[in-house]
């Protein structure tokens, strides 16, 4: 049976001698979207994160183009036309981030990322396009829709200029693309891009954030999946701003009620409190650091966080972020501990059903910390309440920032009853809740096709 990517290529075939010039070569790329099994709403206070690319692909088809524009056609068939002086100076160097995304900013999303990707392989990575393109592009609908084009347009633009990139010096360079020209002011950290990018399929990727070294690979044990479930149609809740500043906050009190000047607490920690001893932290910590804290409190006493928006109206559960750090950094260790052990048939049960143990608490940490939203705890506690006896270990809200979505870790064959939870549930909120299963590898493993 052919693939999604498969009949995207006989598309993008189809459209030679009309959208695309006959005789000039196409490029074709796609990536997938992700989810994590653990570790995402953590990743900016340092704690391990587990990424999974699911089996949903963006792709994108490029041709040069001897004009001075970018034309892109949609999957509906329209075609538009993104002017290359939006990108470069009359110079051809490329024009500066902040100028670029106030230039994109009213232009649809797709062409802000194509945008974004064009411009940030120039000014990280510098590469060059000694002319324009012509882009088809499909999107897909589903957790890590905006990285997976991102990441499918990028890669599909390096194979276009000849260039040659390390997988994670792209899925970096798809990073900054997001964060300084799609989405200013909205730090996405690096697990999503890298995941898109890097991962094997059926694999997951082990990202130490500190600040976004890739550990390696793990492949789940046999007869084991991952789903992601999204509620609703729009953008999660998500927090990740937010996140950033109660992490920011907890990790100056921590310093203080360790009477450790801020460079010594750097010297100490490195920046991230997933370095905290999770012994100290508990007997020492855990009880000094205020529950929540306003935002005024904190900049009267402190100042202001550099490079953090920080709401002096807004409460910042403190305590609760701290332990999500350091918590969930050993909730990750403990994981892959787990997922290498059930290797052996006869313990593979027990060690599954720890993990959806740690899930679980991982879920509840991140609702204390300010993650996650009523439609996802629903899910969860739904999942748990099918349990072991229809194939399923453990669920929690994964950081992929794509509706109410959450993560799912069960036997192949439980795919049924997941998909079960996800209808009834439905039927009782009338929104639309999907369910993603498979895997397929991330846009650098699995490289571009040349289109004949």
């Amino acid at each position: 049976m052919p693939t999604a990517f498969e009949h995207f290529i006989n598309a993008a075939r189809g459209l030679r001698g009309d959208f695309f010039d006959l005789h000039r070569p196409i490029i074709a790329a796609r990536a997938p979207g992700w989810a994590d099994l653990l570790g995402g709403a953590a990743a900016p206070a340092g704690a391990l994160a587990l990424g999974w690319p699911l089996g949903v692909i963006a792709c994108v088809a490029v041709q040069p183009d001897p004009a001075p524009h970018i034309v892109i056609r949609d999957e509906t068939g329209e075609t538009t036309t993104l002017p290359l002086a939006d990108l470069v100076d009359d110079e051809s160097a490329p024009r500066p981030y902040a100028q670029v995304s106030a230039l994109l900013a009213a232009r649809p999303l797709y062409q802000r990322l194509i945008g974004a990707a064009w411009l940030a392989l120039m000014r990280e990575e510098f590469v060059r396009f000694p002319e324009g393109a012509r882009l088809l592009v499909r999107p897909h609908v589903g957790p890590g829709a905006t990285i997976s084009l991102l990441a499918a347009t990028a890669r599909a633009l390096v194979a276009l200029a000849g260039a040659r990139l390390a997988p994670r010096e792209l899925g970096l360079t798809c990073q900054t693309a997001l964060e300084r020209v799609v989405q200013p002011g909205h730090p996405h950290g690096a697990l999503g891009a890298l995941v898109s990018v890097c991962a094997p399929a059926s694999s997951l990727l082990l990202l130490h954030p500190q600040p976004a070294w890739i550990w390696g690979y793990l492949h789940l044990p046999p007869g084991t999946a991952i789903w992601a479930i999204r509620v609703s149609e729009g953008p999660g809740p998500g927090a990740p701003a937010f996140t950033r500043v109660a992490t920011a906050m907890a990790y100056r009190l921590a310093a203080e009620a360790e009477e450790l000047p801020p460079a010594d607490a750097d010297a100490r920690w490195q920046g991230y409190l997933a370095n905290l001893d999770p012994d100290r932290f508990e007997r020492h910590l855990r009880d000094l650091l205020p529950a929540s804290l306003r935002g005024r409190t904190f900049r009267a006493r402190y100042g202001p966080l550099p490079g953090l928006a920080l709401d002096s109206a807004q409460s910042y559960p403190v305590r609760a972020s701290a332990a999500l750090a350091v918590d969930e950094h050993l909730r990750g260790r403990l994981t892959l501990a787990l997922l290498r052990a059930a290797a052996s048939k006869d313990q593979r049960d027990d060690d599954l059903m720890l993990v959806g143990e740690l899930m679980l608490r991982s879920h509840w940490a991140q609702r204390a910390a300010g993650h996650g939203d009523a439609h996802a705890d629903q899910i969860v506690s739904r999942v748990y309440g099918t349990g072991l006896a229809r194939g399923l270990y453990g669920a929690r809200a994964a950081a992929a920032e794509s509706g109410a979505t959450v993560v799912a870790l069960g036997r192949a064959e439980a795919e049924g009853a997941l998909r079960s939870i996800a209808e009834r549930y439905a039927a009782e909120v009338n929104l639309p809740v999907t369910l993603y299963g498979g895997s397929v590898s991330g846009c650098a493993v699995a490289g571009e096709r040349r289109i004949t």
